[in-house]
């Protein structure tokens, strides 16, 4: 019988969905067997079980969500577009915290998988989404002088309900379904354009 052919990426996807459905201590023996090869088939292709995880757990570079912010703003309204690149973003951290929970859990720290990235990929996203928001400036159709912060404010905004949700778990703070939507609205009225009056 000829031995099964897989990919690299058949290998992670499987991997992946192992780990974090058992943990880090899931056997390699498991994995081999869901993907229908050998564990020695394995190890051919990763050569250690942490070399395995981290590949399967680290999050992949670029996110897909960094390139359709770089295609942006395009024409239609910035509310709309903003809703669209929160929810993207937004489902972006809901696959990555599980991960990162994983690895922490394995020893293995953020910071030793990002740093063989350049830029990393964190940096990577405040730069892109910085660039989004200068682009929106200097249209006329935001007021952004400062697009630095404002990336850093709406990127942690998001991130910090997910990482209270990790940490907290049933006792973090309760902010749906409305959170998305809300963080739109808040953002756009400080960053907005238009003449408005501000009651006091």
């Amino acid at each position: 019988m000829r031995p099964r052919q897989f990919t690299d990426d058949d290998v992670l996807d499987i991997a992946r969905r192992c780990f974090l459905e058992h943990g880090p201590s899931v056997s390699t023996a498991v994995i081999a067997d869901e993907l229908g090869v050998s564990q020695a088939a394995l190890f051919r292709r990763f050569k250690t079980k942490q070399a395995l995880m981290v590949r399967a757990m680290a999050p992949q570079s670029p996110p897909a969500w960094i390139d359709q912010i770089h295609a942006g703003p395009d024409a239609r309204s910035v509310p709309e577009q903003m809703h669209e690149v929160v929810r993207a973003i937004d489902a972006f951290f809901e696959q990555l915290l599980p991960c990162i929970a994983v690895l922490r859990s394995a020893g293995i720290e953020m910071s030793s998988v990002i740093q063989e990235c350049e830029p990393a990929p964190p940096t990577r996203a405040h730069r892109a989404l910085t660039g989004w928001f200068s682009r929106l400036h200097e249209q006329g159709r935001a007021d952004i002088p400062h697009p630095q912060s404002t990336a850093m404010a709406f990127l942690g905004a998001i991130h910090a309900r997910h990482m209270l949700r990790h940490v907290l778990g049933e006792h973090a703070p309760r902010t749906e379904p409305e959170f998305l939507d809300n963080l739109v609205r808040v953002f756009w009225v400080g960053i907005d354009p238009a003449p408005r009056r501000i009651d006091r």
